[in-house]
């Protein structure tokens, strides 16, 4: 725990001290989604909750591209008497994004997602989105993925992000 506070408080710092750098608009978005697992996941978990941290650098009409992270908890399944244990997901990866107009968007978020619980460590983090975007908050759906050597976790879900900080 003292990990993902050190890090979320890194990423701020960062953030927060380049939000005057460079031309274009800036974005620190925090906000919440849910899903439900696929694939593997689907065996053992009912659903997930999570919460996002992303930071967004608008520097050319039509793309973007940033720092994303947050937390993913998945929820164990009961089937009869035997419990699946919950687990999480904390994903550290690159966001880019495509705006064929001025509010819709299509993106990922690539790069390393760590386990919380269990004795695997992580593996190859994705995250495919497409939503609203405005100047105060984004709508989206979302397929989140990590391809691992043990159970690869996947969800289908919907967010919503605030944006904290605008600059320019």
């Amino acid at each position: 725990m003292k990990k993902i506070i050190l890090f979320i408080i890194a990423l701020v710092s960062v953030t927060v001290s380049n939000a005057q750098v460079g031309e274009g608009t800036n974005w620190l978005k925090m906000g919440v989604h849910g899903g439900l697992p696929v694939g593997d996941a689907s065996d053992i978990s009912s659903f997930s909750l999570g919460f996002d941290l992303k930071y967004q650098f608008l520097d050319a009409d039509s793309y973007a591209i940033g720092v994303s992270s947050g937390y993913t908890h998945y929820f164990g399944k009961e089937e009869g008497i035997f419990q699946y244990a919950d687990f999480g997901i904390i994903p550290l990866a690159g966001l880019f994004r495509f705006y064929p107009t001025e509010n819709f968007f299509l993106g990922t978020d690539l790069g390393y997602g760590f386990f919380t619980e269990g004795n695997e460590t992580g593996g190859f983090y994705y995250r495919p989105e497409i939503g609203y975007h405005d100047d105060e908050w984004n709508i989206y759906g979302y397929y989140q993925g990590m391809s691992t050597d043990g159970i690869s976790p996947s969800s289908v879900g919907i967010g919503i992000n605030y944006n904290i900080i605008q600059g320019k």
